[in-house]
């Protein structure tokens, strides 16, 4: 059962929060997230009664991990934006990248990378379509270049093989699996957190043998991520993390 309020102290109001019982919670533990805000994670049978004092104990967390919060929703409305981006925050294998447009006479344009941090558009910077062009191109080749090795050593991990591995650009999926076991992997995984990313990889890998969403199938993502469940539900919605300037859809599993 999961129950919203808003509290109040002397010294903050905190925001609305969330408590969720948990059968494996032996003691009280807060989270917070871009998505969900404030949880408050307590044991079953846990007298609810206790929470605000022990939310005021926690008032300081609370308070840096709300300043926290906030600066990653500023970098999320930064990549989110419809023009051309000036970063490109790849979670998946923990890399940043800034973006910059130097305007030549030239209308050749051309991208190049500078001390594995910053990325350089030179040329016909005026064409924003070819700018973002460019720029797909590229985060095309760099999810080939990691995305493609860390499917492979997880398919060894979970002793599940697979034929050969693409990188695409699906418009509603985040990776299929062909019935010859061949997986496409959307270069868009760049964005998600690692966790989500590695989700992903498990479920294409459990298409290798059931080529579908029956319950043996599930009996076989359990298996190989007993935990998975929540990484789903976080998939379902983590179509937010991709920048709007690359015109995400609801992409789904």
């Amino acid at each position: 059962m999961v129950e919203s309020k808003l509290i109040k102290s002397q010294l903050v109001e905190f925001p609305q929060y969330r408590v969720r019982e948990s059968s494996k919670a032996k003691h009280v533990s807060l989270k917070m997230s871009v998505q969900g805000g404030l949880e408050v994670i307590v044991p079953q049978g846990f007298d609810r009664s206790r929470i605000p004092e022990i939310l005021h104990n926690k008032q300081n967390w609370i308070e840096r991990a709300i300043e926290r919060l906030e600066e990653q929703r500023q970098q999320l409305a930064l990549e989110h934006s419809h023009g051309l981006p000036t970063q490109l925050n790849l979670r998946a294998i923990d890399q940043l990248w800034l973006v910059e447009y130097c305007a030549t006479a030239t209308t050749r344009l051309t991208l190049t990378e500078k001390d594995k941090t910053k990325l350089i558009l030179r040329g016909n910077t005026q064409n924003e379509e070819a700018c973002k062009s460019l720029l797909q191109q590229w985060l095309m080749h760099k999810a080939y270049q990691r995305l493609v090795p860390w499917l492979w050593s997880v398919s060894e991990e979970l002793a599940l093989p697979f034929h050969k591995a693409a990188i695409r650009g699906q418009k509603t999926l985040w990776a299929s699996c062909s019935q010859n076991r061949n997986i496409s992997l959307n270069y868009k995984l760049l964005f998600l957190t690692p966790p989500l990313v590695r989700y992903v990889f498990v479920h294409e890998l459990c298409h290798t043998i059931h080529l579908n969403h029956s319950a043996n199938f599930w009996a076989l993502v359990q298996e190989k991520d007993a935990h998975y469940k929540p990484l789903d539900q976080e998939l379902r919605k983590s179509s937010h993390y991709v920048p709007a300037w690359l015109e995400p859809s609801m992409l789904g599993q």
